[in-house]
């Protein structure tokens, strides 16, 4: 024995993803005369989406996303967190985020996953860009089984809308979290991730990214002790602790300061 203590398997994975319209599988799929104008190409798709849908969404269909970011928490079997991480930071290149997203996931494959609407969106856009890298996620496919893989990923939206009985669960993530206290959308939102692509701040992304999975954390935790399986007191300096680790980041991740002046403690 040389004293050095075996990793333990984490408890739980919290994560969250950033995506922008992917311009140019957008014109080549739908507009063939916009190809070299991606652009025009997603402004049209949104403004195709809004008068198909109920008037009041310029959203584009998952299968026409693309990844920027991802984020994830490790967290221990006693919800500490052991780990917070923007993958491949700082050079947040889009293939190595999927590579990294599904190494971790496939080496963990008995720590069920957490997200907000991850079953509708992240996971099956991940899975999209799986395919378009060729990555092998068979490690993973039984989190897919409807049922039998129910105990393997923790969808808040579901849990919070009764498994879609509630059918729109108008708020989302933010709505969940300033009920509680927690930050929620402070400044930019998912309509500004787009620009900020453009401009080159994927650090900016990705701390926004990381601020949703900080919420969803955050929330999971909430869920959990309505669950009785968490007490107040643990609850509370299951924060502190988080919050104490954020402030220690060094560097710290761009704007995170913006994120904790929002806390309300």
């Amino acid at each position: 024995m040389n004293g050095e203590q075996t990793p333990q398997p984490p408890g739980w994975l919290v994560f969250d993803i950033e995506t922008v319209p992917d311009g140019d599988l957008i014109a080549r799929v739908k507009y063939p005369h916009l190809i070299g104008n991606p652009r025009e190409a997603i402004r049209r798709a949104m403004e195709d989406a809004l008068s198909r849908g109920r008037g009041d969404s310029s959203f584009v269909a998952p299968t026409f996303m693309k990844v920027v970011a991802a984020c994830v928490i490790r967290v221990r079997k006693d919800y500490s967190v052991e780990k917070m991480v923007c993958l491949d930071s700082p050079q947040f290149r889009q293939h190595q985020v999927v590579e990294q997203f599904w190494k971790g996931v496939c080496s963990h494959a008995q720590a069920p996953l957490v997200s907000f609407n991850g079953r509708g969106f992240d996971l099956p856009v991940m899975e999209l860009a799986a395919f378009d890298h060729g990555i092998d996620i068979s490690a993973y496919m039984p989190r897919r089984e409807r049922f039998k893989g129910a105990g393997l990923h923790i969808d808040l939206q579901d849990f919070f809308s009764n498994q879609g009985a509630l059918r729109y669960f108008t708020g989302g993530l933010n709505l969940l979290a300033k009920r509680i206290g927690l930050p929620g959308k402070h400044g930019t939102t998912g309509d500004d991730v787009y620009d900020l692509v453009e401009a080159g701040r994927l650090d900016r992304v990705n701390t926004y990214c990381l601020a949703d999975t900080l919420d969803t954390y955050f929330v999971f935790l909430r869920s959990q002790r309505m669950q009785g399986r968490l007490k107040e007191a643990q609850e509370a300096e299951l924060r502190r602790d988080t919050i104490r680790q954020l402030k220690e980041v060094s560097p710290p991740y761009p704007g995170i300061d913006e994120y904790l002046s929002h806390f309300d403690n």
